[in-house]
Protein backbone atom coordinates (compact mmCIF):
# COMPACT_ATOMS: atom_id res chain seq x y z
CA UNK A 1 0.00 0.00 0.00
CA UNK A 2 1.33 3.45 -0.88
CA UNK A 3 2.44 5.43 1.66
CA UNK A 4 0.04 9.19 2.91
CA UNK A 5 2.14 11.76 2.07
CA UNK A 6 1.59 14.98 4.44
CA UNK A 7 -0.39 17.08 2.40
CA UNK A 8 -2.92 14.16 1.34
CA UNK A 9 -2.96 13.52 5.67
CA UNK A 10 -3.83 17.08 6.63
CA UNK A 11 -6.17 17.38 3.72
CA UNK A 12 -8.28 14.32 4.42
CA UNK A 13 -7.61 15.33 8.67
CA UNK A 14 -9.57 18.40 8.16
CA UNK A 15 -12.29 16.96 5.65
CA UNK A 16 -12.90 14.03 8.65
CA UNK A 17 -13.31 16.83 10.86
CA UNK A 18 -15.47 19.22 9.40
CA UNK A 19 -17.90 16.28 8.45
CA UNK A 20 -17.44 14.97 12.54
CA UNK A 21 -18.14 18.93 13.58
CA UNK A 22 -21.62 18.90 11.02
CA UNK A 23 -23.07 15.93 13.00
CA UNK A 24 -21.87 17.13 15.99
CA UNK A 25 -23.78 20.31 15.78
CA UNK A 26 -27.00 18.15 14.00
CA UNK A 27 -26.62 16.09 16.83
CA UNK A 28 -26.21 18.96 19.63
CA UNK A 29 -29.54 20.74 18.10
CA UNK A 30 -31.59 17.38 18.25
CA UNK A 31 -30.63 17.00 22.21
CA UNK A 32 -31.35 20.46 22.73
CA UNK A 33 -35.34 19.84 21.11
CA UNK A 34 -35.46 16.53 23.03
CA UNK A 35 -34.78 18.48 26.53
CA UNK A 36 -37.22 20.75 25.52
CA UNK A 37 -39.56 18.16 24.75
CA UNK A 38 -38.35 16.56 28.17
CA UNK A 39 -38.16 13.41 26.32
CA UNK A 40 -35.51 11.04 28.49
CA UNK A 41 -35.43 8.23 25.94
CA UNK A 42 -34.95 10.99 23.22
CA UNK A 43 -32.09 12.37 24.84
CA UNK A 44 -30.10 9.09 25.69
CA UNK A 45 -30.29 7.19 22.69
CA UNK A 46 -29.10 11.02 20.64
CA UNK A 47 -26.29 11.18 23.44
CA UNK A 48 -25.45 7.28 22.36
CA UNK A 49 -25.82 8.11 18.58
CA UNK A 50 -23.11 11.15 19.30
CA UNK A 51 -20.70 9.31 21.21
CA UNK A 52 -20.86 6.19 18.54
CA UNK A 53 -19.72 8.45 15.97
CA UNK A 54 -16.70 9.70 17.61
CA UNK A 55 -15.59 6.55 18.53
CA UNK A 56 -16.12 5.90 14.38
CA UNK A 57 -13.87 8.09 13.86
CA UNK A 58 -11.42 6.88 15.65
CA UNK A 59 -11.72 3.66 13.55
CA UNK A 60 -11.00 6.34 10.51
CA UNK A 61 -8.15 7.57 12.28
CA UNK A 62 -6.52 3.64 12.98
CA UNK A 63 -6.43 3.79 9.46
CA UNK A 64 -4.50 7.20 8.53
CA UNK A 65 -2.18 6.65 11.18
CA UNK A 66 0.43 4.12 10.46
CA UNK A 67 3.00 4.27 14.03
CA UNK A 68 2.20 1.61 16.77
CA UNK A 69 1.95 4.02 19.45
CA UNK A 70 -0.65 6.33 17.56
CA UNK A 71 -2.49 3.14 16.56
CA UNK A 72 -1.95 1.93 20.51
CA UNK A 73 -3.61 5.45 21.68
CA UNK A 74 -6.51 5.35 19.07
CA UNK A 75 -7.90 2.03 20.22
CA UNK A 76 -7.54 2.67 24.09
CA UNK A 77 -9.69 5.70 22.83
CA UNK A 78 -12.40 4.39 20.75
CA UNK A 79 -12.80 1.82 23.60
CA UNK A 80 -13.33 3.91 26.48
CA UNK A 81 -16.26 6.20 23.44
CA UNK A 82 -18.05 3.05 22.97
CA UNK A 83 -17.93 1.98 26.73
CA UNK A 84 -19.54 5.95 27.62
CA UNK A 85 -22.12 4.71 24.46
CA UNK A 86 -23.15 2.06 26.50
CA UNK A 87 -23.51 3.63 29.88
CA UNK A 88 -25.43 6.75 27.49
CA UNK A 89 -28.04 3.98 26.40
CA UNK A 90 -29.50 3.38 29.72
CA UNK A 91 -29.32 6.96 30.46
CA UNK A 92 -33.07 7.66 30.95
CA UNK A 93 -33.11 4.91 33.77
CA UNK A 94 -31.27 7.21 36.19
CA UNK A 95 -29.94 10.61 35.89
CA UNK A 96 -26.77 9.19 37.90
CA UNK A 97 -25.91 7.20 34.28
CA UNK A 98 -26.14 11.34 32.42
CA UNK A 99 -23.40 12.29 35.01
CA UNK A 100 -21.19 8.65 34.62
CA UNK A 101 -21.61 9.13 30.85
CA UNK A 102 -20.28 12.58 30.14
CA UNK A 103 -17.43 11.16 32.77
CA UNK A 104 -16.14 8.98 30.72
CA UNK A 105 -16.03 11.07 27.74
CA UNK A 106 -13.55 13.76 29.14
CA UNK A 107 -12.05 10.52 30.69
CA UNK A 108 -11.46 9.40 26.82
CA UNK A 109 -10.33 13.18 26.03
CA UNK A 110 -7.77 13.17 29.12
CA UNK A 111 -6.33 9.46 28.17
CA UNK A 112 -6.22 10.49 24.39
CA UNK A 113 -4.18 14.01 25.63
CA UNK A 114 -1.79 12.17 28.15
CA UNK A 115 -0.98 9.58 25.50
CA UNK A 116 -0.54 12.28 22.88
CA UNK A 117 2.78 14.11 25.15
CA UNK A 118 6.02 12.68 24.03
CA UNK A 119 9.56 14.01 22.70
CA UNK A 120 7.93 15.60 19.52
CA UNK A 121 5.13 17.63 20.76
CA UNK A 122 8.15 18.83 23.48
CA UNK A 123 10.16 20.03 20.53
CA UNK A 124 7.32 21.57 19.20
CA UNK A 125 6.39 23.55 21.82
CA UNK A 126 3.00 22.08 22.68
CA UNK A 127 3.62 20.62 26.45
CA UNK A 128 2.45 23.42 28.46
CA UNK A 129 -0.58 23.07 26.28
CA UNK A 130 -0.75 19.33 26.37
CA UNK A 131 -0.51 19.62 30.39
CA UNK A 132 -3.05 22.16 30.47
CA UNK A 133 -5.14 20.08 28.68
CA UNK A 134 -5.04 16.87 31.17
CA UNK A 135 -5.20 19.63 34.44
CA UNK A 136 -8.75 20.85 32.64
CA UNK A 137 -9.80 17.14 31.70
CA UNK A 138 -9.40 16.41 35.38
CA UNK A 139 -10.95 19.68 36.69
CA UNK A 140 -14.01 18.82 34.37
CA UNK A 141 -14.80 15.19 35.88
CA UNK A 142 -14.28 16.86 39.71
CA UNK A 143 -17.20 19.21 38.37
CA UNK A 144 -19.69 16.66 37.19
CA UNK A 145 -19.03 14.69 39.94
CA UNK A 146 -19.65 17.16 42.38
CA UNK A 147 -22.91 18.37 40.70
CA UNK A 148 -24.91 15.10 40.49
CA UNK A 149 -28.24 16.43 40.99
CA UNK A 150 -31.33 15.66 38.65
CA UNK A 151 -31.87 19.27 37.61
CA UNK A 152 -28.65 19.65 36.09
CA UNK A 153 -28.63 15.72 34.17
CA UNK A 154 -29.51 16.87 31.08
CA UNK A 155 -27.39 19.88 31.22
CA UNK A 156 -24.53 17.71 31.57
CA UNK A 157 -25.35 16.08 28.11
CA UNK A 158 -25.06 19.45 26.28
CA UNK A 159 -21.77 20.00 27.79
CA UNK A 160 -20.36 16.82 26.83
CA UNK A 161 -21.69 17.30 22.87
CA UNK A 162 -20.21 20.89 23.27
CA UNK A 163 -16.79 19.57 24.73
CA UNK A 164 -16.78 17.21 21.59
CA UNK A 165 -17.51 19.64 19.35
CA UNK A 166 -14.77 22.12 20.13
CA UNK A 167 -12.21 19.30 19.90
CA UNK A 168 -13.11 18.87 16.20
CA UNK A 169 -13.51 22.78 15.87
CA UNK A 170 -9.89 23.50 17.10
CA UNK A 171 -8.34 21.03 14.53
CA UNK A 172 -10.43 22.52 11.26
CA UNK A 173 -9.22 26.18 12.22
CA UNK A 174 -6.54 25.58 9.94
CA UNK A 175 -5.86 28.37 7.20
CA UNK A 176 -7.41 26.89 4.43
CA UNK A 177 -9.03 30.04 2.65
CA UNK A 178 -7.07 31.47 -0.15
CA UNK A 179 -7.71 35.41 1.45
CA UNK A 180 -4.26 36.24 2.41
CA UNK A 181 -5.02 38.36 5.22
CA UNK A 182 -7.02 35.76 6.89
CA UNK A 183 -4.93 32.54 5.98
CA UNK A 184 -1.94 35.11 7.69
CA UNK A 185 -4.33 35.85 11.01
CA UNK A 186 -5.05 31.93 11.35
CA UNK A 187 -1.70 31.22 10.79
CA UNK A 188 -0.72 33.95 13.54
CA UNK A 189 -3.34 32.64 16.44
CA UNK A 190 -2.03 28.93 15.50
CA UNK A 191 1.85 29.81 15.90
CA UNK A 192 0.49 31.60 19.43
CA UNK A 193 -1.90 28.72 20.54
CA UNK A 194 -4.36 31.71 20.92
CA UNK A 195 -7.16 28.95 19.68
CA UNK A 196 -6.40 26.41 22.56
CA UNK A 197 -6.27 29.62 25.14
CA UNK A 198 -9.69 30.15 24.14
CA UNK A 199 -10.81 27.03 24.41
CA UNK A 200 -9.19 26.43 27.89
CA UNK A 201 -11.06 29.45 28.47
CA UNK A 202 -14.34 28.09 27.89
CA UNK A 203 -13.48 24.79 29.90
CA UNK A 204 -12.67 26.94 32.52
CA UNK A 205 -15.59 28.51 32.75
CA UNK A 206 -17.74 25.52 32.13
CA UNK A 207 -16.04 23.77 35.16
CA UNK A 208 -15.66 26.72 37.74
CA UNK A 209 -19.91 27.17 36.95
CA UNK A 210 -20.45 24.01 38.26
CA UNK A 211 -18.26 24.22 41.41
CA UNK A 212 -19.14 27.76 42.30
CA UNK A 213 -22.52 26.94 43.22
CA UNK A 214 -20.76 24.07 45.84
CA UNK A 215 -19.10 26.91 47.70
CA UNK A 216 -21.26 30.17 47.29
CA UNK A 217 -24.29 30.43 48.86
CA UNK A 218 -25.48 33.33 46.46
CA UNK A 219 -24.76 31.04 43.58
CA UNK A 220 -27.17 28.06 43.65
CA UNK A 221 -27.34 26.85 40.23
CA UNK A 222 -25.04 26.62 36.93
CA UNK A 223 -26.56 29.02 34.98
CA UNK A 224 -25.66 32.07 38.13
CA UNK A 225 -22.09 30.27 37.89
CA UNK A 226 -21.58 31.07 34.45
CA UNK A 227 -22.72 34.55 34.83
CA UNK A 228 -20.53 35.00 37.68
CA UNK A 229 -17.86 33.51 35.74
CA UNK A 230 -18.36 36.06 32.75
CA UNK A 231 -18.45 38.81 35.28
CA UNK A 232 -15.01 37.90 36.48
CA UNK A 233 -13.44 37.30 33.20
CA UNK A 234 -14.33 40.48 31.72
CA UNK A 235 -13.70 42.46 34.72
CA UNK A 236 -17.04 44.25 34.92
CA UNK A 237 -17.98 42.99 38.29
CA UNK A 238 -21.82 43.86 38.23
CA UNK A 239 -22.13 43.07 42.04
CA UNK A 240 -24.95 41.03 42.09
CA UNK A 241 -22.51 38.02 42.75
CA UNK A 242 -19.67 37.53 44.93
CA UNK A 243 -17.08 35.23 46.24
CA UNK A 244 -17.15 35.17 50.05
CA UNK A 245 -15.55 31.75 50.82
CA UNK A 246 -11.81 30.90 50.77
CA UNK A 247 -12.36 27.89 48.14
CA UNK A 248 -14.83 30.19 45.70
CA UNK A 249 -11.99 33.42 46.41
CA UNK A 250 -8.88 31.15 45.26
CA UNK A 251 -11.01 29.75 42.15
CA UNK A 252 -12.43 33.78 41.32
CA UNK A 253 -8.40 34.49 41.61
CA UNK A 254 -7.36 31.69 39.16
CA UNK A 255 -10.65 32.54 36.57
CA UNK A 256 -9.37 36.46 36.81
CA UNK A 257 -5.92 36.21 35.93
CA UNK A 258 -6.39 33.47 33.25
CA UNK A 259 -8.59 35.85 32.04
CA UNK A 260 -6.21 38.78 31.66
CA UNK A 261 -3.48 36.17 30.38
CA UNK A 262 -6.20 35.38 27.75
CA UNK A 263 -6.44 39.08 26.89
CA UNK A 264 -3.09 39.72 26.31
CA UNK A 265 -2.55 37.29 24.34
CA UNK A 266 -5.23 38.08 21.98
CA UNK A 267 -4.09 41.49 22.04
CA UNK A 268 -0.51 40.23 20.96
CA UNK A 269 -1.70 38.12 18.06
CA UNK A 270 -3.78 41.29 16.95
CA UNK A 271 -1.04 43.66 16.87
CA UNK A 272 1.20 40.72 15.17
CA UNK A 273 -1.08 40.69 12.27
CA UNK A 274 -1.46 44.18 11.84
CA UNK A 275 2.51 44.63 11.50
CA UNK A 276 2.77 41.23 9.28
CA UNK A 277 0.13 42.71 7.41
CA UNK A 278 2.33 46.19 7.45
CA UNK A 279 5.37 45.04 6.61
CA UNK A 280 4.22 42.95 3.86
CA UNK A 281 2.50 45.66 2.08
CA UNK A 282 5.68 47.95 2.51
CA UNK A 283 8.03 44.78 0.95
CA UNK A 284 5.14 45.03 -1.95
CA UNK A 285 5.70 48.90 -2.16
CA UNK A 286 9.61 48.61 -2.37
CA UNK A 287 9.31 45.72 -4.95
CA UNK A 288 6.91 48.26 -7.11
Amino acid sequence: MKKMDGKTKNRLFIVMNLVLSFLTMIILLTIMGGILKKDEIYISRFLCISILVYAAYQILLFAVYKEKKDRIRIVVVGIIYIIAAILAYYCDRHYTIYYISTATVVFAMLVNQILKIDKKSQKKGFLITDILTVVICVLLIIAIFTNMTEENAHLIVLVAIFLMLLSTMRRILLPVIRFEKIKLFLSIIIKTHTIDVIIFLLAFIIAFSFLFPLVEESITNFWDGMWYSFAVITTIGFGDFAATSAVGRILTVILGIYGIVVVAIITSAIVNFYNEVSAKEKSKEIVD
